[in-house]
């Protein structure tokens, strides 16, 4: 059995899974409501911001004027979201998340939020969602994203206005794409993925040196970095699967951008790859 056959068919399990357990759970749907957020800045230098989703569909992007502002719409009571508030935090968490693996066709739950561009630390949990984050321009010091079974894209469109000292991912059997991580402004990234397809685009100027570490299960990992940028990746594990497009300084199985060569001194990308199973892109452009 081919680790694509592995892929597919724990993808297509856990989707069957989900669906079997929703139609079973005997979930009472309401008419739609809505919760509407707007929460002003409090006097911390910094705020903790916590999003904590069961299932349904998340769009976070920048915009509000104060630390959070949004839309929450719904069509079962339990799930209402409960808004919990100090001067130097934010919670928003699913009302009841217990055997609610997945969202069938007649269930609503979208999670519509705009942040603000004061200094944040943001940590989201997530089950079988979809995710679309757009984090550019913000001031994110610390970002954390746990999920299960999504779909989930992040990007970052503009600089990030502070340094990010971690940006942890941790996710299942997903399909996961994040780009403009150059842009990120992280001193350490960490990327955890199970069963799944992974793309890491380190597009965007790099304005001090950074490690990402990227340990995958069974799967597809793409990583992307502009052939300006200075890095280093540093392949470990049994994966004898690796292809390389664009330029490359290939040694053993580090794999340098021109940029990195010479021994020059300034800002240095360094990414490890950990996997033993799946295939490996690493793309310069």
């Amino acid at each position: 059995m081919s680790w694509k056959t592995v892929i597919i068919g724990t993808s297509a399990i856990a989707l069957a899974l989900a669906t079997v357990l929703m139609a079973g759970c005997g979930i009472g749907l309401g008419p739609t409501q809505e919760v509407t957020i707007n929460e002003p800045l409090g006097s911390a230098a910094v705020t903790d911001v916590v999003l904590g989703m069961g299932a349904g569909k998340l769009t976070v992007q920048p915009g509000a004027d104060g630390l959070a502002s949004g839309l929450i719409s719904y069509n079962v009571p339990a799930w209402k979201p409960v808004v919990t508030r100090t001067d130097s935090s934010l919670t928003i968490k699913q009302g009841s998340t217990k055997g609610l693996p997945g969202v069938g066709s007649d269930i609503v739950n979208d999670w519509n939020l705009k942040l603000g561009s004061a200094p944040l630390r943001l940590t989201v949990t997530a089950g079988a969602y979809e995710g679309s984050y757009d984090l550019g321009g913000l001031s994110l010091q610390k970002l954390s994203i746990k999920d299960g079974a999504s779909k989930s894209n992040v990007t970052f469109s503009a600089p990030n206005l502070s340094q990010m000292e971690s940006l942890t991912y941790d996710t299942g059997a997903s399909s996961v794409t994040m780009t403009g991580l150059g842009d990120a402004n992280f001193k350490k990234l960490d990327f955890k993925g199970g069963a799944g397809s992974f793309t890491l685009d380190f597009s965007g100027q790099l304005r001090t040196s950074g490690a990402a570490n990227i340990t995958a299960g069974v799967g597809t990992v793409h990583i992307i970095v502009p052939s300006a940028t200075a890095a280093k990746v540093q392949v470990k594990g049994a994966l004898s699967s690796v292809t390389h497009e664009g330029a490359w300084v290939i040694t053993n199985k580090t794999y340098a951008t021109p940029a990195a060569g010479g021994g020059q001194q300034g800002k240095l990308l360094t990414i490890t790859v950990d996997m033993s199973v799946g295939s490996l892109t690493l793309t310069t452009e």
